[in-house]
């Protein structure tokens, strides 16, 4: 990738070629294509690109705006791409979109073998609210359920809905 400059947009269909085929690179057991259609028709959807300089998906999010919480389903980054913040700008701009919609916190899963992930949302304030044992099939492998507070004012109903 020439530069590190990516804007985040929301995702189209004509992405989807480009991010199933990231998705494939990135995951040991990959949402199709046709999740991913499945998933712009959504009007709680929250789908964003990542796409830089020359116009190519570096990164993509798809997550749902549901009542009070951001649903993150699935992030990831080009392999060649990473550790250059393009993850922390998709959370970021998904975080906005959820509070312009009335969301007070967001949720995700993680493999616990993700490390690089983990990190990534610790820094960015998610904390562990909970394991789910053999989460993931492709390897089995748990997971960590992680939530972070993205409206202050509602913050303490939050944390006692978690308790």
């Amino acid at each position: 990738m020439n530069g590190d400059r990516v804007h985040i947009r929301p995702m189209i269909g004509t992405d989807i070629p480009q991010v199933a085929s990231m998705e494939t690179a990135v995951f040991p057991d990959p949402w199709s294509a046709g999740a991913f259609e499945e998933t712009l028709g959504m009007t709680v959807g929250i789908n964003l690109v990542a796409i830089d300089e020359q116009g190519q998906p570096r990164g993509y999010l798809c997550a749902q705006a549901v009542a009070d919480e951001i649903q993150i389903h699935n992030i990831a980054v080009d392999p060649d791409c990473r550790r250059r913040g393009i993850g922390r700008q998709l959370l970021q701009e998904a975080e906005r979109e959820g509070t312009a919609r009335g969301a007070v916190c967001a949720i995700l899963e993680v493999r616990v073998t993700n490390t690089a992930a983990l990190a990534m949302y610790g820094r960015m304030g998610y904390r562990r609210i909970g394991r789910r044992r053999a989460y993931y099939c492709k390897p089995v492998c748990d997971a960590l359920v992680l939530l972070k507070v993205i409206d202050g004012v509602h913050a303490e109903s939050v944390r006692q809905d978690v308790r």
